[in-house]
């Protein structure tokens, strides 16, 4: 950009800034920079028993899933019988599960537990 572009308001160097895709950033799983690593978090939308499949596959994988059951929570009956199946299998493998308001579902491979606080008693219930 020239001098008379600043001064006959032509474009800004800042507004050819390329923004990076934060999509295409957050997919990757590795680069030079930082080498892949051992174990992920990922997140899942939980749409029908395929996606549970998927969830299933990598806790096998020992990453560890967020599930997001917002796509299929209209649909109570199915999601109880999902969740029960995740429920087995990730018993099978050792695991656990807790749900996270609101719509999410944590399920971690084996040997990771997820320490799961009760409410702390208030002067209502103490009465």
């Amino acid at each position: 950009m020239g001098f008379f572009d600043k001064l006959l308001g032509g474009k800004n160097s800042s507004d050819n800034v390329e923004v990076p895709d934060l999509e295409e950033v957050m997919q990757s799983e590795g680069d030079a920079v930082s080498p892949p690593a051992d174990f992920y978090v990922k997140r899942i939308d939980l749409r029908n028993e395929g996606d549970a499949d998927i969830a299933m596959g990598e806790l096998g994988k020992k990453n560890i899933i967020i599930l997001n059951m917002t796509p299929i929570s209209k649909q109570p009956n199915r999601l109880k019988s999902i969740i029960a199946k995740l429920r087995a299998n990730s018993a099978k493998l050792n695991g656990d599960l807790a749900v996270l308001p609101p719509d999410m579902l944590l399920l971690t491979p084996g040997n990771v537990k997820i320490v799961k606080s009760k409410p702390k008693p208030t002067k209502q219930m103490l009465e």
